[in-house]
């Protein structure tokens, strides 16, 4: 497909499909290819049917069974120990963790999407970290947890009361065993299995973190909103759809702390008003 064509289709797969899809270009072709891994032929079959979602222009090039080891050396190349905000730095299972003081968050991807390494995870990651520093919150809640990384980023921070629930029972797996990765399992975490568009939340936590597709968000705002006590950290975003999202929480009551982005994709912060 088209190298514009294909950047979008990455950002859909991520979005829609939870997955982390990889993309190989070649200089001076004006053609890229994308591939997506699935955890089986059935899964991969669904995907497929859904590609119409998408809107754009994609070439099926079929279905390939591939082993453990193909799996492997794709997220060998494709993701690396980085350094995030002020303390952390993120670390794949087959990397040392760098002597440097940060706090490491060590994650075995699998096929969950939330390793650091894009924007909106990175933006998550920051908002976070820069939350529990200026609010000193008690509770966390990671709506739509993909890996883990952001439930077991509060917990290093500091945070004592954390949850997080994806509606891929794949995911919820993945987030125990990252938990029990980085020694926050045995109860530290709950993860659980929940669609947030089916949400209907009956606690309320001090920080909410929400990495899913705009849609969504937008869906889902008044359950994320009412979830929250006292800040919403939100990502996911396609810059053109940023306005969309923040304009739904807006009539919530939401003020809007902060926004970034990185031309593709924004972030943003909310905070309740104060009496």
């Amino acid at each position: 497909m088209d190298k514009k064509d294909a950047d979008a289709f990455c950002g859909w797969v991520r979005a829609s499909l939870g997955l982390e899809p990889a993309c190989w270009e070649e200089e001076g072709d004006p053609e890229a290819d994308v591939d997506v891994y699935f955890t089986s032929v059935e899964e991969a079959e669904a995907a497929r049917g859904r590609v119409g979602e998408f809107g754009g222009r994609v070439h099926d090039g079929g279905l390939e069974p591939l082993g453990t080891e193909a799996w492997t050396g794709f997220w060998k190349y494709h993701f690396r120990s980085m350094a995030v905000g002020r303390t952390l730095q993120t670390v794949p299972v087959w990397e040392d963790a760098p002597a440097n003081g940060r706090i490491v968050l060590r994650i075995d991807p699998g096929l969950s999407f939330g390793t650091g390494g894009h924007f909106t995870t990175r933006f998550c990651l920051e908002a976070l970290e820069e939350a529990v520093a200026a609010l000193r919150p008690r509770s966390m809640l990671d709506a739509g947890a993909g890996s883990g990384i952001l439930a077991i980023a509060a917990v290093k921070l500091g945070v004592g009361e954390v949850a997080g629930f994806d509606f891929d029972p794949v995911a919820v797996e993945r987030c125990g065993a990252n938990a029990e990765l980085n020694g926050v399992g045995e109860g530290r975490i709950r993860f659980w299995q929940q669609d947030v568009r089916d949400w209907k939340p009956a606690a309320v936590w001090d920080v909410v973190c929400a990495n899913i597709l705009s849609s969504v968000l937008v869906g889902a705002a008044s359950a994320l909103w009412n979830a929250t006590g006292r800040r919403l950290v939100l990502s996911g975003i396609r810059e053109i759809e940023g306005e969309e999202v923040a304009a739904a929480f807006v009539r919530l009551g939401a003020r809007i702390a902060r926004r970034d982005g990185d031309g593709e994709w924004c972030g943003l912060v909310l905070e309740r008003m104060q009496d």
